[in-house]
């Protein structure tokens, strides 16, 4: 299990490759767009910090198999995690459709890491007072078997 949360962990979000994921957010007029794209931005730069700023205190981060997370300390933990795993050579990253309506922005990816496989993803923000209050991602991970 413990092999199988750290897979699920490491899919949040994946590294580029020819198309960053923020050009996949096209200019709108819901308030969830701007900080979403800034939030995509954000995580094509690895920056965990300009990350964290779409963020509040009290953010939440919900992921498949292990309980929702919080605290800007606890999330900086997370999206650290993430970018040092997606960020590894050969990890590539293919974004898809982004829809943004209100609050609530949609968006689609698939990616692969030297560990896993990532055919699926999907992560739903949540923005409110122009910060992200909730991320949820759904996806199909795909364990590599390690090398020797």
């Amino acid at each position: 299990m413990t092999i199988l949360k750290q897979a699920l962990a490491a899919s949040l979000l994946a590294a580029t490759a020819s198309l960053p994921a923020a050009a996949m957010a096209d200019e709108g007029k819901a308030p969830s767009e701007g900080p979403v794209r800034q939030y995509l931005k954000a995580w094509d730069a690895r920056d965990v910090e300009a990350m964290l700023k779409t963020f509040t205190a009290e953010t939440v981060v919900i992921l498949p198999a292990q309980p929702p997370i919080s605290g800007t300390e606890n999330l900086r933990g997370l999206l650290t995690a993430f970018v040092k795993s997606f960020s590894q050579p050969g990890a590539t990253f293919t974004p898809g459709q982004f829809t943004a309506n209100g609050s609530v922005a949609y968006f689609l990816w698939k990616g692969d890491t030297p560990s896993g496989r990532y055919p699926f993803g999907a992560d739903t923000f949540v923005v409110r007072d122009g910060h992200i209050a909730y991320l949820t991602l759904a996806f199909v991970a795909e364990p590599k078997p390690a090398k020797n």
